[in-house]
């Protein structure tokens, strides 16, 4: 299957929060109904930047999973270890 820079560039979604989730996180409803939009925003975005160094390893596990299972003769995925 051939791919081109915008197939490449595809992005997937893996992670959204929510008032919601945060209050199953055991933060009380009331504070959670202070928190803005904006507020929801930062929140976001410090998780982003938190959250990469673990992030990326995960992802890559989850990735080299799924590529074994298409390819059982590489367990590698293609990378050289």
């Amino acid at each position: 299957m051939s791919m081109d820079s915008l197939d490449w560039s595809k992005q997937f979604e893996v992670l959204s929060i929510s008032r919601l989730y945060l209050h199953s996180l055991g933060i009380p409803y009331d504070q959670v109904t202070t928190l803005t939009d904006e507020d929801m925003e930062c929140i976001a975005d410090n998780l982003s930047h938190g959250y990469e160094l673990g992030f990326d390893e995960a992802i890559l596990n989850a990735a080299m999973s799924v590529l074994a299972g298409k390819h059982p003769d590489d367990r590698t995925g293609g990378r050289v270890e």
